[in-house]
């Protein structure tokens, strides 16, 4: 199967944030055995997992990752799932999952190319979980290191949280989807303000209240620049393969000290990548976050041009930031957090689906 007829065949089943945002820094090779439990939104008959060596978005300052860096040589020595009704719960049957017929699979160093897993016979339905258990050898492989989700390893008998652990970019289901929605922003739509596990951030809420043919995923990154994404690179690819193409940034690019001007050339450029791909793209405008100096200055002028420039560009927008922010003269002040919490994501999930954009 080609990556192009993994996703004809495949669409997310799961509303957690998804991204490659860390490189592990180990001076030799070190084994791990890690666990995650997601939970599934609407099942199907068989399941592929995707995969990939490259990091999405700049981590931070940039001194450990970069965007577009690629991971060095690892190896996936195992990797089995199973279904389970309450998270945390050891399977009664584990699959084993195979590359290529493969129960092994060597990943090489400088190797971008986006890789998946054979099919997998889980016969899932919504609501369950997948226990994901991959046992990984290597001293350079991406992970993510402020996924929502919690993460263990293995420490002896026990199990430990710990994010290192390569974890999939997609939980893909077959089952059959009328549209694909994809969100495409950093931590604030990855859902760092709600708690672990709670499928509370609004990416996430939203789903909820979309028909249930459509699918949803959340390509949510901390950290994010709008700047990287409009490198058009392997993140950009991987939602160009969405019908429609939520786009939620600025903020990480204004703190990083972006000017007004630049954030919009950026915007620019990743919703004409998007619409020449044949995307629907729903632009939002940049979230509020307590910014102050040139910062919040800048926050204001983006959001202006979205409202009434960049729109020309989009299909249309979302004014994410008139109904989580204050009342003026503070809108760039958050009501909810920077990062909002569930009541802040729930407000903003029910406005979205109130004007029924996509």
């Amino acid at each position: 199967m080609t990556l192009t007829e993994f996703y004809n065949t495949y669409s997310s089943d799961c509303t957690a944030g998804s991204a490659n945002q860390v490189l592990t820094r180990d001076e030799a090779p070190v084994t791990r055995c890690g666990r995650i439990y997601y939970r599934l939104s609407h099942g199907g008959k068989h399941y592929s997992l995707l995969f990939s060596n490259q990091i999405d978005s700049t981590y931070a300052d940039g001194s450990i990752s970069r965007a577009n860096d690629i991971g060095g040589d690892w190896d996936i020595l195992s990797l089995r799932v199973g279904l389970v009704s309450e998270r945390g719960t050891e399977p009664d049957v584990w699959h084993v999952v195979t590359f290529d017929g493969c129960a092994q699979k060597y990943v090489s160093a400088g190797d971008a190319t986006p890789f998946f897993c054979d099919p997998i016979p889980l016969h899932a339905t919504g609501g369950e979980y997948l226990c994901y258990e991959i046992t990984v050898c290597g001293f350079c492989y991406p992970y993510h290191e402020e996924m929502t989700l919690n993460v263990v390893i293995r420490d002896g008998d026990t199990w430990t949280p710990c994010k290192k652990i390569p974890a999939p970019l997609m939980i893909g289901s077959d089952r059959v989807v009328s549209r694909r929605i994809g969100f495409l922003g950093d931590s604030i739509t990855q859902g760092c303000g709600t708690e672990y596990d709670s499928y509370t951030h609004w990416a996430a809420k939203i789903a909820e209240g979309l028909p249930a043919d459509y699918s949803v995923w959340d390509l949510g990154i901390g950290y994010a620049r709008a700047y990287d994404a409009a490198t058009d690179c392997g993140w950009l690819d991987r939602v160009k393969m969405c019908d429609t193409v939520n786009v939620c940034m600025g903020v990480n690019d204004l703190l990083r000290g972006r000017t007004g001007e630049e954030v919009v050339a950026d915007l620019t450029t990743i919703v004409r990548a998007l619409k020449n791909a044949g995307c629907r793209v729903i632009l939002f405008t940049v979230p509020p976050f307590d910014m102050t100096g040139d910062a919040k200055d800048y926050w204001y002028f983006v959001n202006d041009k979205i409202r009434h420039t960049i729109i020309k560009e989009a299909d249309t927008v979302f004014d994410f930031a008139a109904v989580l922010g204050q009342d003026a003269p503070n809108a760039h002040l958050s009501v909810h957090g920077g990062h909002p919490n569930a009541e802040g994501c729930a407000i903003a999930a029910k406005a979205y689906l109130a004007v029924n954009l996509i």
